[in-house]
Parts: structure tokens; sequence; C-alpha cells
């Protein structure tokens, strides 16, 4: 089976969608937590774990972001393979033909083929 690399981007934009949700919930964090009129220690504590939760939201913003690349990458490296394989049949077939009258489909005479054609016998 052959990959499809439009599926494949689609789950790279999923990626990035959630990298972007992510950094929205990040963003959030910080104004909450900076809006806070409380003042005390304790108060101050909260403000620090929040600044570091939102650092660790951005970096799995982040990390999502790089799983999108490569996701895409990939994506990108099935398409020329697609690209590859068809341009090796087609050079195939045109090979093909020029040496042997093909049969239509399903017919008897493609039983002959591979002792016609050096290296198509299974």
């Amino acid at each position: 089976m052959y990959g499809e690399p439009r599926k494949i981007r689609q789950v790279a934009e999923r990626l990035e969608v959630r990298a972007d949700a992510v950094r929205a919930q990040a963003r959030e964090l910080h104004t909450r937590s900076q809006r806070v009129a409380w003042v005390s220690v304790a108060a101050d504590r909260m403000r620090e774990r929040a600044a570091e939760r939102r650092d660790e939201l951005h970096a799995v913003a982040d990390a999502y972001e790089a799983a999108a690349e490569r996701v895409r990458a990939h994506a990108d490296r099935v398409q020329q393979l697609l690209d590859l394989i068809a341009a090796v049949e087609r050079r195939a077939s045109a090979l093909v033909d020029a040496v042997v009258d093909l049969p239509p489909p399903g017919h008897r005479r493609w039983l002959d083929l591979p002792d016609l054609v050096r290296g198509l016998r299974p």
C-alpha cells in the first residue's frame, strides 16, 4: 500500500493547530496569573509557577511544531517516491510495449509473457 501525501500533510496541519492551541493556553495562563491582585509571598510563588508552566507549554508547542515539520518532510519524501515509482512504471511499460505486443487484460497470453521478457518470471 502506497502512502498518501495529502493525508500525511493533514496530520502535520493538525499538529500545527494543536501547537497554536497550546501556545494560546500558555498566553492565557500568563495573563491570568499577572492579573491577580493578591499580594503576598504565596502570590509571588503562584506567579513563578505559572511562568514555569507557561514555559513548559511553549516547549510542548515547539515539540508539536517540530513534529509537524518532520511529518511534512515525510509527506514530501513519500510524494518523491510515488513520482519515482510512476516514472519507472511508465518507462517499464514503454520498454515492454516496444518489445512485446501486449495482450488485452486477462488474456491467456499474459502467462507466456515471462518467457518473452527476462526478469518477469516470479
